[in-house]
């Protein structure tokens, strides 16, 4: 028999699709196809070729296509005409498992190549490949298997391709914590790096060779990066993490440690740490008090104040409200924010205004949402300018839509709410045709984002494409209106650009008022050379009496013989030696010769071997042994050197070699506390500390009830039960006097919303999605599996909360 609340959520799916919200100057076109039911994610075939894969949870990948520029649908309806394209043999389903990632091989213009992420079993995850055969995948390949899963929750799925031509993935602590911190055993939390036959990258920063650590590992402590993109102007990696108090986009680098599971929010300054660019309050906002004196306005920039940490980041839109001088109040982005945990001053821009000073008040963040979801840059020319590298995002729980903007610098400078309604929301992408296209997990809606009107012009997607040496690559070109005649548009290089790119096909499009809004390709090449730099150059797109539009390639040189060091940082003994190993990523085309000698740094310190090594094209992946020794003193400071590895004109690389000085050292404190915790999380702290012989660590004077720190690492662990602050007194001792102390207070603060590590609420979209707005009746067709996800979302809802410090 049906319960109240399952006929409510009947109801609410059987009723008619909502409209999703855009700002002023923009519409939105749904589609929908029951055979969508439950997707994944989406990417457009990068061949101008006018197809959208979507992937989806059971296994099937489907394509839909643009037909007259815009995407097929059935005679007279919004139901999309949709093709199979592949199915995979085996998947496991249960919670967030299954077919959950996709990327294009960046020679797919030649080779055809697919990429997938798919769970097939309780305990692994595989990339597999397969050719596009006019449409049909063949020729399925497993390109990396054994892959970590639980079978549950935070199985990742983001897959990609950076702008080394790598392979890169991402995968989450399987929800129950594993691989995280520290952990290099593992590529759980983990993003991996592989050449493109599925072996390990010998540069891999934690590639220890046959050593314990997992040689795919290229960043880590991530709880659940679902999604992640290259930015196409930078091919910087921005990463997605779902998290369980806050929403974070991290800017990924070689060796990067977004913090999990000991920090969200409030990474350290430091070894290997990063912190978000983007953040906000998982399904709720931050509200920070000002201090009495808190608002201090000088040449039209505003110092504000808090009586705790904020945590706020540049760009992040506030609410000010209730400072005593009401000039002071308003909307506003942080302009700066210092990045160090518990940092209390912002500023905003206040231009036009007197100076001034007040105090009180308080700063709020705004609420977007409590999952976030698939991110794209805008890199078309169909929006008006300003869209031009635009951070779009989504998020799975509210439905928005999120944008941010960057400033010159490419550092955040605005993050706005952008759009509303679409529920569920998984994923979205640019299209050939310069719209932004976003998909929903239960409904199998796509909505198709443009602007309402648009004076003609040249829409071109794909500004910035990567071209592999030996390879192709597209972009397209369309016009934004019907042209009262016909219209020439030519393509060239323009002066100064790299030869070795060059215009493949269609270097002239003619366009009428039949085929203005289909969107044709134009294919680049980019020849072999015997360098090992990047090649750019700008090709002009130009038409009689319109804008020219510039798109901006680089190739993906694949020539380069780079070092490969066992170790970028090695503790050489005081009066002993420590070694590492050199090899070159790839055969060389002919003799190579490494220079190697100490070019800064403790004078102590020196090469002990050989000076020089030479790889030829059968030895190049012979590890070489490198010897640094340490020259005995009298003092008890350990210095440091740099050790510089170089191939002339190739390659350079440095290992920071650091003495370890026999002397006895008493401790000393160098990390910065975590003064913030949270009423039923636990809080995790660890305490670093320096001395000789290693200090050991203890809580010492009154220790809050439950509250233990490990001896030998300094990690404090305790789960609060009330609001209040408490203080704590660490102390470091190694015996030789006099002992280090850490003082203080940590501040807790009123529950977050129920976590969702391992307990399978909503995340990251591909778990019980709550009922969305515009599901419509198409659904009912779906499998039963988003049924039940939709009940047991209901049962589980987490209110919005609003956290006040």
């Amino acid at each position: 028999m049906r319960t109240p609340l399952m006929a409510s959520l009947l109801c609410l799916m059987m009723s008619a699709p909502a409209r999703a919200a855009v700002p002023a100057g923009f519409a939105e076109t749904g589609y929908s196809s029951s055979s969508l039911s439950p997707a994944t994610g989406m990417a457009w075939a990068p061949d101008g070729s006018g197809r959208l894969f979507i992937t989806q949870k059971n296994g099937v990948v489907r394509t839909v296509a643009l037909k007259d520029g815009v995407l097929e649908t059935q005679p007279g309806t919004s139901t999309l005409v949709t093709r199979t394209f592949a199915t995979e043999p085996s998947v496991h389903t249960n919670s967030e498992c299954g077919l959950i990632g996709i990327a294009f091989d960046p020679n797919y213009v030649v080779n055809r190549y697919v990429y997938f992420f798919v769970t097939v079993s309780p305990s692994e995850q595989r990339i597999v490949r397969y050719t596009d055969a006019n449409g049909t995948g063949i020729a399925r390949t497993e390109v990396i298997t054994r892959l970590p899963t639980a079978g549950n929750n935070h199985d990742g799925g983001g897959l990609g391709f950076g702008p080394d031509g790598k392979l890169y993935w991402a995968i989450g602590d399987l929800g129950n914590g594993s691989g995280v911190d520290s952990d290099l055993t593992s590529l759980a939390a983990k993003v991996g790096r592989a050449n493109l036959d599925g072996t390990p990258v010998n540069d891999n920063p934690f590639n220890d060779g046959v050593g314990p650590n997992n040689e795919y590992i290229w960043a880590r402590g991530l709880r659940n990066p679902f999604t992640f993109t290259f930015q196409p102007t930078t091919g910087q990696l921005w990463v997605n993490g779902v998290g369980t108090g806050y929403e974070q986009v991290f800017v990924v680098g070689r060796r990067s440690h977004a913090g999990y599971n000991d920090y969200e929010n409030n990474q350290p300054l430091g070894n290997d740490y990063i912190t978000p660019v983007i953040k906000y309050r998982t399904n709720g906002s931050d509200t920070r008090s000002l201090t009495a004196t808190g608002a201090v306005r000088s040449g039209g920039v505003t110092t504000f104040t808090t009586t705790a940490g904020h945590g706020f980041r540049k760009g992040e839109k506030l609410l000010l409200e209730g400072v005593a001088d009401a000039s002071f109040n308003g909307e506003f982005y942080v302009a700066s924010a210092n990045n160090a945990p518990g940092t209390t001053t912002f500023t905003v821009a206040q231009p036009g205004l007197p100076d001034a000073t007040s105090g009180g008040g308080s700063a709020m963040t705004q609420t977007l949402g409590g999952s976030i979801t698939g991110g794209v840059f805008y890199d078309a020319t169909l929006f008006p300018p300003e869209y031009r590298g635009s951070y779009f995002f989504g998020d799975y729980n509210s439905g928005q839509l999120t944008r941010a903007t960057l400033a010159a610098d490419n550092s955040v400078a605005t993050v706005d709410e952008w759009g509303t309604g679409f529920g569920a929301n998984v994923d979205m992408s640019v299209g050939p045709d310069g719209a932004l296209y976003t998909v929903s997990v239960t409904s199998g809606r796509v909505v198709r984002v443009t602007p309402t009107a648009t004076a003609q012009k040249l829409v071109v997607s794909g500004l910035n494409p990567r071209v592999m040496e030996g390879g192709r690559a597209a972009f397209t070109v369309r016009l934004a209106q019907a042209p009262a005649a016909p219209m020439t548009v030519r393509v060239a290089r323009a002066l100064g650009g790299s030869q070795d790119l060059r215009v493949a096909s269609n270097d002239t499009l003619v366009f009428n008022a039949l085929n203005w809004n289909v969107p044709q390709a134009v294919v680049l090449e980019a020849m072999d050379d015997a360098d090992t730099d990047e090649d750019t150059a700008t090709f002009t797109v130009s038409s009689e009496g319109l804008q020219d539009e510039a798109v901006v390639a680089t190739t993906i040189d694949n020539n380069s013989a780079r070092l490969v060091l066992t170790a970028l940082r090695l503790a050489v003994p005081e009066g002993g030696t420590a070694t590492f190993d050199v090899s070159l990523s790839q055969r060389p085309t002919s003799n190579v010769t490494v220079t190697v000698a100490s070019t800064q740094g403790d004078a102590d310190l020196t090469v002990d071997s050989a000076s020089t090594l030479t790889f030829t094209t059968s030895n190049w992946n012979t590890p070489r042994t490198v010897t640094l020794r340490a020259a005995q003193d009298a003092d008890n400071v350990d210095g440091e050197a740099t050790i510089t590895l170089a191939i002339p004109g190739l390659d350079a690389r440095t290992v920071q070699a650091v003495e370890v000085d026999d002397e006895p050292l008493p401790p000393s404190i160098n990390s910065p506390p975590v003064t913030t915790a949270v009423v039923g999380v636990e809080y995790r702290h660890t305490v670093i500390a320096r001395g000789r012989p290693a200090p050991t660590y203890s809580l010492v004077g009154t220790v809050p009830q439950g509250m233990s720190i490990d001896a030998t690492s300094g990690l404090i662990t305790w789960t609060p039960s009330a609001v209040g602050t408490v203080d704590v007194l660490v102390r470091a001792t190694n015996g030789v006097p006099p002992d280090a102390e850490l003082g203080f207070t940590l501040t807790v603060t009123a529950e977050l919303g129920e976590p969702d590590a391992g307990t399978g609420n909503p995340d990251a979209g591909t778990s019980q999605p709550p009922p969305e707005e515009d599901s419509g009746c198409g659904c009912g067709a779906a499998p039963v599996a988003p049924l039940a996800w939709l009940a047991l979302a209901a049962l589980a809802a987490r209110r919005k909360r609003s956290r006040v410090s």
